[in-house]
């Protein structure tokens, strides 16, 4: 509650803005062809690496004939690549909200799709307050945890991609959306994760975060992910292993935790702490040759490529404490790879992947296939057939 006070000022001036711009979009869709049919796309505003930048390219590749506009800032690394397949407009801007206003389709990894403030408006959703277009929700990744506030109706979308069977199956039974709401499309950047596919020598340490009451700043220093990845980083075996296998290890914390990333260090130069400006996760993860995670979703993504995973979890009670609880999927019976809690065990099992010449052991092979029977370059594909067969409602 105090959080949703410290932002009435945002909820307010959305409102207003809202009220004012309503009319103003309604003219512009009846009477100038920028602003109609439009199919709106975006990520959080200042990116574009995720599954919405994939269907957007998808879209200006395959059905040009779609009125398709991508939301970023122009100061984004990413927007020169967005901005050569075609029409762009500024994060925030009047035409944002302009052409949030008068979409047919809203499109997005995150809820509230093309929102200019996400948790604005989900908030103000709640209250009847929200754009005439269809919200498509193309996931930023695939559930494994509990997520109570994203089950219908505190959460509403008109479309909600799943990743995978076993998610698919586990969202249809649990979240309590209307049918047809949520549908196996496949997330849309897996299409590029085959196509591109090339290991070439890299171990990717990929941590998520840990929710927005994990100590930060000064106090990081002192949690228990500081003290195990920067320990990590400056193990003596592992730096043995990258110097006898010719190999690099790539250290890119989850973006929430990207401000701390120059408090880790390495004497080795072997060892890459990545920032998020400079390296883009599907390139880092069609690189690599084994992923370590602790919890992070991105491990599906390794998986979808048949790519060992290794989930370190060495303070699993504080994770649930501080972030996701406990979803249907279990790392010990579900996941793709070994689960350990030490860094001798994450060395001894690191080191057993690089004899095995980083291939996926087949029990965990025949787990990624239960999870995805479907594992192909057709998502988008899929997706744009869905939302056509929406246009009829519109």
């Amino acid at each position: 509650m105090l959080n949703k006070l410290k932002r009435l000022p945002v909820y307010l001036k959305n409102v207003f803005l809202l009220a004012v711009l309503s009319p103003v979009a309604a003219v512009l869709r009846r009477t100038n062809g920028a602003y109609r049919h439009v199919w709106l796309v975006t990520e959080r505003g200042f990116d574009a690496r995720d599954n919405a930048y994939w269907f957007f390219r998808y879209l200006r590749k395959h059905h040009p004939q779609i009125n398709a506009c991508y939301v970023i800032d122009p100061e984004s690394p990413d927007f020169p690549k967005v901005a050569q397949l075609g029409r762009t407009v500024r994060w925030r801007s009047v035409q944002h909200y302009l052409l949030y206003l008068a979409a047919d389709y809203l499109i997005s990894t995150h809820v509230q799709p093309g929102a200019p403030d996400l948790m604005a408006y989900y908030h103000l959703r709640h209250i009847g307050i929200h754009p005439g277009g269809k919200e498509i929700f193309l996931q930023h990744g695939i559930i494994s945890n509990g997520m109570d506030w994203m089950h219908y109706p505190r959460l509403k979308v008109d479309f909600f991609a799943s990743g995978g069977k076993m998610e698919y199956d586990y969202l249809v039974a649990e979240y309590g959306f209307p049918e047809g709401i949520i549908q196996y499309t496949g997330l849309c950047r897996f299409d590029n994760l085959i196509r591109g596919n090339a290991p070439s020598g890299e171990i990717l340490v990929m941590p998520t975060w840990r929710g927005v009451n994990y100590p930060q700043g000064e106090r990081f220093p002192e949690t228990a992910y500081y003290r195990h990845f920067q320990s990590l980083l400056n193990n003596p075996r592992l730096l043995r292993l990258l110097e006898e296998r010719d190999l690099r290890l790539i250290f890119y914390p989850h973006i929430e935790l990207q401000k701390e990333l120059d408090r880790f260090s390495s004497p080795s130069d072997r060892i890459i702490l990545a920032s998020w400006r400079d390296y883009d996760v599907q390139t880092l993860l069609m690189r690599c040759n084994v992923l370590i995670t602790d919890y992070s979703s991105v491990f599906f993504d390794a998986g979808y490529m048949e790519k060992p995973v290794i989930y370190y979890q060495f303070d699993l009670e504080e994770f649930r404490k501080y972030h996701y609880q406990e979803g249907f999927f279990s790392y010990e019976k579900h996941g793709f790879g070994p689960v350990v809690q030490t860094e001798d065990e994450l060395l001894n099992v690191l080191y057993a992947c690089a004899g095995n010449d980083f291939q996926m052991q087949k029990e965990y092979r025949d787990r990624l296939d239960a999870f995805f029977p479907v594992r192909d370059a057709q998502n988008c594909e899929r997706t744009y057939r869905i939302l056509r067969q929406m246009t009829a409602g519109i």
